[in-house]
């Protein structure tokens, strides 16, 4: 792992991060192998690299643009409009996200409250991401909809839709951090379709979109959303997708917001009480690297060690460790995997005992879920981040052997 006082030290200011905390006061945190958070501090592509030493001198100063550099939306609305297969029409734009896609989706949760006039109801999947963080502070009331392994980890449409209303926010996910497991394209349709029957707004949370197992076609939420909405739609709607996940620079903060014209015009008048553009030399360093041909292939590498990744953690979790293959998640997209906690480790659902046992033997993986429900005994997990190289990857599993921390 990184050393501790480049990524963790607070000095004497206190630290929420559940890792930071069962971090602070480890001796040994440069061999540590840390599986948690999406990070590995491995640098990014070398071309990305080789763009921020052409960027033109203007990038260095402010932007006038409310919706990022010029250079970067015009190649990101080109770039999203490629990846997604979306046709030419008026019913949607692409605006850069300059400070992570959690920032904006902070700014759309302020959207919505103003929109409403109301407190708001926001359907969130469950396990999943920390949706909750962002909107619950907000005043939004948190409803969780259950995935679980009977059902594949796939959404139920008929319970998602019973919870949907006018002022209610539907969160989607379609290549679902956490589970690894790629919604089908049918459930997706069928919830948008819904979603937009009631005027329920729609947040897409496109992160991983990018990360799928090799000539494997995602399932295309954002391309369904516009196939199915037109230009009368009152229903608000928003995609993120963050370009960190896919080219390993996560701390750019740099990504895409692609909705209704009228919504990022609103959108920038939010993110301007807060911010007057950042990073913007990062910025022209994406659009410059985004154009060359190179970065595709450079993603294409990434599919195939997510995928050699999957394949080889599963086969040393089932048989070094011992587990039985329904307990390990292998799945086909983002860049994690999980592994349900041996029943044996498992105090009331609690997943820190288990981590904190993994700790000592030198290997930190992250919480199965990030949402703050209490899951139940045999839905425990702890995840895996994948973006090691595989030897190291390899090492964890060893480690975790030699503690006695198999099934």
């Amino acid at each position: 792992m990184q050393a501790f006082n480049d990524v963790l030290d607070t000095g004497t200011l206190p630290n929420p991060l559940s890792d930071a905390q069962l971090l602070a006061g480890y001796p040994q945190i440069d061999e540590l192998i840390y599986l948690s958070l999406g990070e590995t501090w491995i640098p990014p592509a070398a071309g990305l690299i080789n763009a921020l030493q052409k960027i033109p001198a203007y990038a260095h100063g402010y932007t006038l643009s409310p919706y990022g550099l010029p250079m970067l939306r015009k190649t990101l609305r080109e770039y999203i409009q490629r990846s997604h297969q979306l046709p030419e029409t008026s019913n949607y734009d692409v605006a850069v996200s300059q400070a992570g896609t959690r920032s904006a989706m902070s700014d759309f949760a302020q959207l919505l409250l103003a929109h409403y006039n109301k407190p708001c109801a926001v359907l969130v999947p469950e396990p999943g991401w920390d949706y909750a963080g962002v909107f619950e502070p907000l005043g939004f009331n948190i409803h969780y909809y259950h995935l679980t392994a009977d059902n594949n980890w796939q959404p139920n449409p008929e319970q998602i839709i019973q919870a949907m209303q006018p002022n209610a926010l539907l969160v989607l996910n379609a290549q679902h951090n956490p589970t690894a497991t790629e919604w089908s394209p049918q459930i997706v349709s069928q919830l948008i379709a819904a979603a937009l029957e009631r005027n329920t707004a729609i947040l897409i949370d496109d992160a991983y979109y990018a990360l799928h197992s090799p000539d494997h076609n995602p399932t295309n939420a954002l391309g369904i959303l516009i196939e199915q909405i037109d230009s009368s739609a009152a229903t608000p709607w928003l995609a993120v997708r963050t370009m960190g996940k896919q080219f390993r620079c996560n701390g750019w903060g740099i990504g895409a917001l692609t909705a209704h014209p009228k919504t990022l015009t609103h959108l920038a008048e939010i993110t301007h009480q807060h911010s007057y553009g950042s990073a913007i030399p990062l910025q022209a360093a994406m659009a410059m690297w985004l154009q060359d041909p190179t970065s595709d292939e450079y993603l294409e590498q990434i599919r195939h060690h997510y995928s050699n990744a999957r394949n080889n953690v599963t086969e040393l979790l089932t048989d070094t460790l011992g587990f039985p293959s329904d307990a390990v998640c292998t799945g086909t997209c983002t860049s994690y995997m999980r592994f349900q906690i041996p029943p044996r480790f498992i105090q009331q659902a609690d997943q820190e005992s288990y981590r904190r046992l993994c700790l000592d033997a030198g290997v930190l993986p992250g919480h199965g879920s990030m949402t703050t429900n209490q899951p139940r005994p045999d839905q425990t997990y702890a995840r895996i981040h994948l973006g090691h190289p595989i030897p190291i990857l390899e090492q964890a599993i060893k480690r975790l052997h030699s503690a006695g921390l198999g099934w």
